[in-house]
C-alpha cells in the first residue's frame, strides 16, 4: 500500500455513505487534488458510534460506493471497516493503515461539523500521532474547540507530505452542505434526487432501497443502467 519513501499521503474518508451522493464525491475528489492526486479510501461504516445506525446494509452501501466512485480513479470503496466487529471507531481504523503504511503522510477527511465536536471522539487525542486531518467546509458548523486546533495545527499540503502526522488542512470548497436524511426523504417521496450519481439512484430502484419500491416497476423504469 505504501512505503516510508512514498510522500503521496494516503486519504481515508469514513462515513455511513447511506446513501453516497454527490457532495461526498466532489469533496474526496477536492482532497485528492489539493494533495497531490493522492488516493482517498472511503470506508462505509458497519456500526457507526456516533450517528443513527445505516437503513441500507454493508453490501449495498459499498456497491453505491463503488458506483459513485466508478470515474473516478483515485477513490476507492474500501470494505475494511465494513469487515469488523463492533462499533466502527475511527481510532480502530487509523491505527490499522498506520500500520499498513509506515511513516507515509496518513489523512483522515472530516467534516468541519464533525471537527467541531472532535473532542467528544474516542481517544481523539491519538490521532495526532496517527494522523493528519483534511477538514472539508460544512454550513453553519461551530468553531472547534481551542484543545482541538492546538493538537492540530494548521499547515498546508506541502507540509502535510512532508510528516506523517499531526497537522491540519483546512478546505475552502467545496461545501458539505447536502442532507442524507433530505435525499431518503426525496427518493421515498418522489423517487429520486439530483444529488446522486443516476447510477446510484438506478441501484436504489433496483434493489427496492430508500422506500422507492412504488417507483419501480419495470414497464415504467426509463432510469440509466448501473455503470
Amino acid at each position: 500500500m505504501g512505503t516510508a519513501r512514498n510522500n503521496t499521503p494516503l486519504v481515508l474518508f469514513g462515513g455511513t455513505f447511506d446513501p453516497v451522493h454527490q457532495a461526498h464525491i466532489s469533496a474526496a475528489r477536492s482532497v485528492s487534488r489539493v494533495l497531490g492526486d493522492a488516493p482517498v479510501h472511503l470506508l462505509p461504516n458497519a456500526v457507526p458510534p456516533h450517528r443513527p445506525q445505516p437503513l441500507a446494509d454493508g453490501a449495498q452501501r459499498l456497491a453505491m460506493l463503488e458506483l459513485a466512485c466508478a470515474d473516478h480513479p483515485c477513490l476507492i470503496p474500501d470494505d475494511w471497516e465494513l469487515k469488523q466487529s463492533g462499533p466502527s471507531y475511527s481510532l480502530l481504523t487509523l491505527q490499522h493503515y498506520r500500520e499498513q503504511i509506515g511513516h507515509r503522510p496518513l489523512v483522515f477527511m472530516i467534516g468541519a461539523d464533525s471537527f467541531a465536536n472532535l473532542h467528544h471522539w474516542h481517544r481523539w487525542q491519538d490521532y495526532a500521532a496517527l494522523c493528519h486531518l483534511a477538514v472539508v467546509p460544512r454550513p453553519e458548523s461551530p468553531l472547534a474547540a481551542d484543545v482541538v486546533l492546538s493538537t492540530f495545527p494548521e499547515s498546508d499540503a506541502g507540509s502535510i507530505a512532508r510528516q506523517p502526522a499531526g497537522l491540519r488542512l483546512m478546505l475552502q470548497r467545496p461545501f458539505l452542505g447536502v442532507s442524507a436524511t433530505a435525499i431518503r426523504q426525496a427518493l421515498a417521496e418522489k423517487g429520486d434526487c439530483p444529488a446522486l450519481d443516476p447510477a446510484v439512484v438506478a441501484h436504489i430502484h433496483r434493489h427496492h432501497l430508500y422506500n422507492v419500491a412504488k417507483f419501480s416497476s419495470p414497464e415504467s423504469d426509463t432510469r440509466p443502467h448501473e455503470r
